[in-house]
């Protein structure tokens, strides 16, 4: 018969000490100090509703947006920052439509110590009004990933693509950067290549290894002798190696070596 807003209350203080606590924490905290056996569904409601008070809803983190942007520009000069609202209609309050955000500092890095080498891809957003994270990441003389960028839109499309990679090569060009021939890696996401093709002409794509050892487990192609002559051609730095890992490969299934992904 326990509320929500009755566990609220009573675990208001522990939320506050831990507000990333586990609903299982909770669970067993009710048993112990109240006698309660509360179904998880109940405690995942009461910790959204202790986020929601403390730090506010998601509407008003995107209402805080704008000004976001502008503390951007104001403490990381040189940072591109862009918010797109929706068409402004007499009466009516825009509606946000997608962002694009990139601190100075990491753009730099990613230009005075990375190869020309971009990685794409997208990400589904699980906050209440869902939509796609979109990143874009390059790799150091570390083989360390450096996140130079990133955009918030409604779902991946041709459209929100076009609209990430233009605002990409606006920042490019912002930072004195011209180039065209960017080498782009990503799985195989909806749009990526009529968008970067449009934007950046000389481009070069490549296709996630990663992805296409997944497509090609999904079609049947697992055995443990694929899976390692696959990451040795993946791998590889030379044409000989790659070569006599495929050769191989043929030899195991021909087919293996013909697939369209």
């Amino acid at each position: 018969m326990v509320s929500s807003g009755w566990l609220y209350r009573h675990l208001l203080t522990d939320l506050q000490a831990n507000l990333d606590c586990s609903v299982e924490s909770l669970q067993k905290l009710c048993l112990d100090r109240y006698r309660l056996r509360v179904k998880l569904r109940l405690l995942y409601k009461v910790r959204g509703i202790a986020k929601e008070r403390i730090y506010g809803g998601f509407n008003d983190s995107y209402g805080l947006l704008p000004g976001y942007v502008e503390m951007i520009k104001t403490t990381n000069p040189g940072s591109y920052s862009l918010i797109t609202w929706s068409e402004v209609i007499a009466g009516e309050v825009p509606v946000f439509k997608a962002c694009f955000i990139s601190f100075a500092c990491m753009v730099r890095g990613f230009f005075g110590g990375c190869r020309p080498l971009i990685g794409i891809n997208g990400a589904h957003l699980s906050s209440h009004y869902k939509g796609q994270m979109l990143t874009v990441v390059a790799i150091d003389r570390n083989n360390e990933l450096v996140h130079f960028a990133y955009g918030i839109v409604d779902t991946e499309s041709l459209e929100s693509w076009s609209y990430f990679v233009r605002n990409m090569k606006i920042m490019f060009a912002q930072m004195g950067v011209h180039r065209e021939d960017w080498t782009s890696i990503s799985d195989r996401m909806r749009g990526v290549d009529s968008a970067l093709y449009d934007v950046f002409p000389k481009a070069v794509r490549r296709v996630c290894a990663q992805h296409l050892y997944s497509n090609c487990k999904n079609a049947g192609w697992s055995s443990t002798t694929f899976h390692d002559l696959f990451w040795v051609a993946a791998n590889a730095y030379n044409l000989y190696v790659f070569n006599k890992s495929m050769e191989k490969t043929h030899k195991h299934d021909p087919a293996a070596v013909e697939l369209p992904f």
